[in-house]
């Protein structure tokens, strides 16, 4: 059971826009059991606008509070586990309400059955209905989780620590750029490939230890006060106690005596390697993954031949308009003309350079923003996403499948 607070979006605020939601707009209902506490005449979905009316009655109360009025609690059960009756449902949600320092406040609770897992949204109206007075609990997150772990133990619910547990971590740049670009980051790489080929054998030497990791394309380096795993080919580095608590450089050199680099010959070895770090994502038709890479070469090799002719050609434009003004300047210094008309000629000349060079600066501007907007086949979800949408058979697959792990997905980020 996953029990979080999901915090208000600037396009979803307020209790009616969260009632709304809960509600749902399509004309089939995904609601399968409700519940309404402190809202008199509140019974079923179709009374959400007696229960707004009631809520904002409440909120008129209390015209001093600056922050968000309406409290947003999501539960989520696990994909295998059973589904719980109703009596179930409403002493969990009473539980958690109560937990958070609710009791007594308006809220309302729905269970939407739009996923493969049972998930159950709770607006909480934070103003108490008889003192007025707006509550926002402290250490929500700490109770919430403390909260749910007693109710799987009490309903015999698959335990979230457990699947924590099991979870494989990696650093959280990492994590960011697999959930940007849809690949698989070179630090998980290392986990599941670099830290149990290290493990296998027992380690008597540096060198042994360098012999590894050029089997595998990768170079041990030094970096700051630690060491670092960085592949030859690419040079992403990934922190060796990240891979493996084992492979610290503290407790590396307790083993093996001081940091030696590698040699020569295992740098050679690790760049003629083919087992090798690559960020093709598991289940991926390899022509698929050719073609992103094909097509991202060629986005990147137009794009840096574009920048090129853009330096060449803004700093030839930079000279010309240099030296059209150094002419310009010396024609006006051999005219035969008085100090102060020269003087205000010179003005003249000034202001009008002033004009070119920012009128320069503009189309140089617009020159960037044009090479900035070339074609580019993006991120490997944004390629795979424009092949499907082209119709291509290995993509539509690829989305097909992402649909199926998007269910585990949204229960594993409490949605």
């Amino acid at each position: 059971m996953i029990v979080r607070h999901q915090r208000a979006s600037g396009s979803n605020t307020g209790f009616r826009q969260l009632a709304r939601y809960i509600r749902g707009r399509s004309a089939n209902p995904r609601t399968t059991w409700f519940l309404a506490a402190n809202l008199p005449g509140v019974t079923r979905p179709d009374d959400l606008e007696l229960a707004c009316q009631l809520v904002r009655a409440i909120h008129a109360q209390n015209t001093r509070a600056g922050s968000d009025r309406t409290y947003h609690l999501v539960i989520s059960l696990h994909p295998e586990d059973r589904s719980l009756d109703p009596k179930e449902l409403k002493h969990v949600v009473e539980n958690l309400v109560e937990t958070l320092g609710f009791a007594g406040h308006q809220y309302i609770a729905a269970r939407h059955n739009d996923k493969d897992h049972e998930h159950v949204h709770v607006a909480i109206h934070k103003i108490h209905p008889e003192t007025f007075r707006i509550h926002s609990p402290a250490w929500d997150h700490q109770k919430l989780f403390t909260a749910g772990r007693a109710l799987e133990l009490e309903l015999g619910l698959t335990p979230l620590r457990q699947r924590v547990r099991d979870r494989e971590k990696v650093p959280w740049r990492a994590a960011d750029c697999e959930a940007h670009h849809g690949i698989d980051s070179f630090a998980r790489w290392a986990r599941k490939n670099l830290g149990p080929a290290l493990q296998v054998r027992e380690l008597r030497s540096w060198d042994e230890l360098h012999q590894v990791c050029a089997r595998l394309g990768v170079v041990l380096r030094p970096h700051g006060n630690g060491l670092v795993f960085e592949d030859v080919e690419r040079g992403i580095r990934v922190k060796a106690s990240s891979v493996d608590r084992q492979l610290s450089k503290p407790r590396l050199c307790q083993r093996l005596g001081d940091f030696r680099p590698a040699s020569v010959r295992q740098l050679e070895v690790s760049q003629r390697t083919a087992h090798r770090y690559s960020p093709m994502p598991p289940a991926t038709p390899p022509s698929l993954w050719r073609d992103y890479v094909q097509s991202l070469d060629q986005a990147r090799t137009q794009r840096q031949h574009a920048w090129n002719g853009y330096r060449d050609g803004a700093s030839r434009e930079r000279q010309r308009l240099k030296e059209k003004y150094r002419h310009q300047r010396g024609l006006l210094a051999a005219l035969p003309v008085s100090g102060r008309d020269r003087k205000r000629l010179s003005q003249q000349l000034v202001l009008r350079q002033a004009i070119d060079s920012r009128a320069l600066k503009r189309k140089l501007a617009n020159q960037r923003k044009a090479i900035q907007k070339s074609t580019h086949p993006g991120t490997w979800r944004h390629f795979v996403a424009g092949r499907a949408a082209s119709r291509d058979a290995r993509a539509i697959r690829l989305v097909q499948r992402r649909e199926q792990e998007r269910s585990h997905e949204d229960y594993d980020r409490g949605l």
